[in-house]
């Protein structure tokens, strides 16, 4: 027998050996209307599947929470999965990426997928809901996983595996289906009781619910441009031949790594050149160019390469950042727990930054706010500039795109600018690479290097700056005149010697410990690439710095 201790209620009980987390949690859980989706036991986030082989803590996981929904969205690909391997022998499914709150997958059937077909597979699906049908962890070792994936012809999936050094994988099985996820999944499909399969030419849309939302859908709305992105970002991928992390490291043993490198770099360059190229034909009607992005973005790199650009073509923009628009810090609004709303565009000197935007574009003389993040008090330039006729003012924030901060200007004196990171590389066919990921590990980075805030203190403020995103910048993407994707397919490679250390620091008994672990196995399978790689003018540079080896 072995004692368990429950976080949230303080209970303790005393459990065999063997026992699953399940059962524990069926006999002892009073987890209210919320199903428990998985655990965190003695801080490590694991499937309900999981037998208990020692004591400690356990913390149950509802649906509702983050971990929880994700346990949702890769039990739904799993059920795809099945469903599809049951009425095609062959069939596969190829998550693709992230449409919002929707995954959108492509499905290789043997003929073109129709709106019967998927029809018939949405009906599997909810059979085998129905059914409740069990998944089961399987624990191999490495070698014995790897057989297993080449039997059921996961050739990636077997390669993938090669390159994780861990002596055992887990992996999930449902009927005759085998899978490897790079999390847990529920216990079984009948957990999965809110979903939807669409038709979307060529594939399909996998609709799972949110995590404030559990029970329910949320509305699908078109996003016409980001899908575009999204493609885009794919066809990089083709482009450079590194659609996968075996492709990435593929080019790393084969000693080519610098020959993708420099066609990605090229491929960045190239799409930032016809961007200037589009803002010098609005000309003389163009008076901002406004640029907005997610953290991590790599916003201040992508204004100076595009400044650059536009000086090729014979421009002299002026650069504003709006972080030099915030209030006093006594004087910024306050959250209602009394924190200093920074994200919202309350915080922001509207009237400030319209009256210096207007003062420019009239040829005046105008001393530039500045922002002193030490003291939080802003201050004026002392030497005053001047815009000279017909020239553009480059703005970048995180409220660019907000009609509400440039309302002294008509639509079609701006051209806005949104940026996104979608990694053009995904782990294997049904485990993608979240913008969000790649982002968390670049500010990670970032922060370390440039700003002494070690990763418990990027940690801390993350889920709060991804709130922010949602309400200041993803609702707004879609009006902007392009999209410009700042991932690069190998800067994971590069990312993870600087990321990895960061992570293994994090304390056991850290409330970020359960996620430092996620990050850490999500970058196992990339070999790491030596930063010399990297081109002084990438955008990747802001986050990793100049290469001091030269």
């Amino acid at each position: 027998m072995v004692t368990l201790h429950d976080v949230k209620s303080g209970d303790s009980y005393e459990v065999k050996e063997g026992v699953t987390l399940q059962q524990v949690c069926e006999q002892y859980c009073q987890h209210g209307d919320m199903p428990i989706a998985a655990a965190l036991y003695n801080n490590e986030c694991v499937g309900l599947q999981t037998k208990v082989d020692q004591g400690g803590d356990v913390d149950w996981l509802p649906i509702n929470t983050m971990e929880g929904n994700q346990c949702i969205i890769r039990t739904a690909i799993f059920l795809l999965v099945r469903a599809v391997s049951d009425l095609y022998p062959d069939g596969k499914v190829l998550v693709k990426h992230a449409l919002r709150k929707a995954l959108y997958c492509e499905l290789e059937i043997g003929h073109t997928v129709t709106v019967h077909d998927v029809e018939i597979i949405k009906k599997r699906m909810h059979e085998i809901v129905e059914q409740d049908e069990p998944i089961s962890q399987v624990i191999a070792s490495a070698e014995t996983a790897m057989e297993m994936c080449r039997n059921r012809h996961m050739t990636r999936e077997a390669e993938l595996l090669r390159h994780v050094d861990v002596t055992h994988i887990m992996a999930y099985q449902c009927g005759q289906t085998f899978d490897y996820y790079m999390g847990p999944l529920l216990p079984s499909m009948g957990y999965v009781t809110c979903f939807n399969l669409r038709s979307y030419a060529p594939g399909v849309i996998l609709e799972t619910p949110t995590v404030d939302n559990p029970n329910e859908l949320p509305e699908y709305k078109e996003i016409p441009k980001m899908a575009r992105l999204f493609l885009d970002a794919e066809e990089w991928g083709r482009i450079v031949r590194c659609e996968y992390v075996y492709d990435l490291n593929h080019y790393i043993e084969e000693g080519n790594i610098q020959d993708m490198v420099d066609m990605a770099e090229a491929l960045q360059e190239k799409k930032l050149g016809q961007i200037a190229d589009y803002i010098v034909s609005r000309r003389p009607k163009i008076k901002v160019v406004l640029i907005a992005g997610p953290s991590s973005a790599g916003k201040t790199t992508f204004c100076k390469r595009l400044t650059t650009q536009l000086r090729v073509n014979g421009l002299r923009p002026i650069g504003i950042s709006l972080d030099d628009y915030f209030y006093n810090r006594e004087d910024t609004p306050k959250n209602p727990d009394g924190s200093y709303d920074f994200e919202s565009l309350r915080a922001i000197d509207v009237p400030l930054f319209n009256q210096q935007i207007d003062d420019l574009n009239q040829g005046k003389e105008v001393h530039l706010a500045r922002f002193d993040f030490v003291t939080g008090h802003r201050h004026f330039d002392e030497k005053p500039v001047v815009l000279e006729k017909g020239q553009p003012i480059v703005v970048e924030g995180l409220h660019a795109l907000n009609d509400s901060l440039t309302y002294m200007l008509p639509r079609y004196e701006k051209v806005k600018i949104s940026l996104g990171v979608l990694t053009q590389i995904r782990i294997n066919d049904h485990n993608r690479i979240s913008t969000s990921d790649t982002r968390i590990i670049r500010r990670m980075v970032r922060d370390q290097q440039f700003r002494d805030r070690g990763p418990m203190a990027t940690m801390d403020i993350w889920a709060d700056v991804r709130r922010g995103e949602e309400k200041n910048i993803y609702p707004y993407q879609e009006d902007a005149d392009t999209i410009f994707n700042t991932a690069l397919p190998y800067e994971l490679a590069v990312l993870k010697p600087y990321a990895e250390p960061l992570l293994e620091s994090i304390d056991k008994d850290s409330v970020h410990y359960a996620e430092a672990r996620r990050l850490l196995r999500f970058l196992k399978p990339f070999k790491s690439i030596d930063s010399s790689v990297v081109p002084p003018n990438s955008l990747l540079r802001e986050f990793i710095g100049p290469d001091r080896k030269k």
